[in-house]
């Protein structure tokens, strides 16, 4: 399997990095959101909307879901097919409400599969609420031989039994300022740090991310040394 970080950006696109959505790419092509940059990462990697096979959506803020309407868009006149899609209540409606503003109505269903998180997948799936300031969920995957856990957007919450031994753990890492952080309902680059500590997990993957000096990084490696701060477009093995 390969994880490739789509957008690595937060809600701002700092360093012109774009917003959060990441790509498992093994047995099953699995998309962790769907940022409005998601259509033109996929491309830059020659893939294709069709070839995606499900779609994991953490909560229904824009720079997390606001690409749907454009996945829409891309199967219904470009690429043919149909993608499973999962997430929180309410889902459906946004990106239907949304596609119907900007292009037109359209059946929804022939090109989405929305499917509920409690049903049967052909892979392990488990899912948490994060504490955000919205309803988020939090992801575990394992297929592949692989135990991955995206975390969306989140307070700081005890994933030590949740994440347990992970092999990646994707977390979110907002804001800088703890106070902040905990007002804008984020989770700091330290805070997160501690959090892989305590699961254990192997390596910890930070995305959702404004700019850091390197002190930050440097302190964030002192907690978690297996830390990963990947760029848009890094395919990590």
């Amino acid at each position: 399997m390969k994880i490739i970080t789509l957008g690595t950006g937060n809600a701002f696109t700092s360093d012109g990095r774009a917003n959060a959505s990441v790509l498992l790419d093994g047995t099953f092509k699995i998309l962790f959101d769907c940022s409005p940059q998601t259509i033109s990462s996929l491309r830059k990697l020659n893939l294709v909307p069709n070839q995606i096979d499900y779609i994991f959506i953490s909560h229904l803020h824009g720079d997390h879901s606001g690409g749907l309407p454009f996945f829409l868009l891309n199967l219904k006149h470009r690429e043919s097919g149909t993608v499973t899609v999962s997430g929180p209540p309410g889902l459906e409606k946004q990106i239907h409400t949304v596609y119907k503003e900007y292009f037109g109505d359209v059946d929804i269903n022939k090109y989405f599969k929305f499917q509920q998180l409690n049903s049967k997948y052909p892979f392990e799936l488990e899912y948490m609420e994060g504490d955000h300031s919205i309803l988020d969920f939090i992801y575990k995957i394992e297929f592949d031989n692989k135990k991955i856990v995206y975390t969306g957007d989140t307070r700081p919450i005890d994933l030590s039994k949740f994440a347990k031994n992970a092999d990646y753990l994707i977390h979110e890492a907002g804001e800088l300022d703890p106070d902040l952080a905990h007002a804008s309902a984020h989770t700091t680059p330290i805070q997160a740090a501690e959090i892989a500590k305590e699961a254990n997990v192997k390596n910890l993957i930070l995305i959702h991310r404004p700019n850091f000096n390197q002190e930050l990084i440097d302190k964030i490696h002192s907690i978690f040394p297996n830390t990963l701060m990947p760029n848009d477009l890094d395919i990590i093995e």
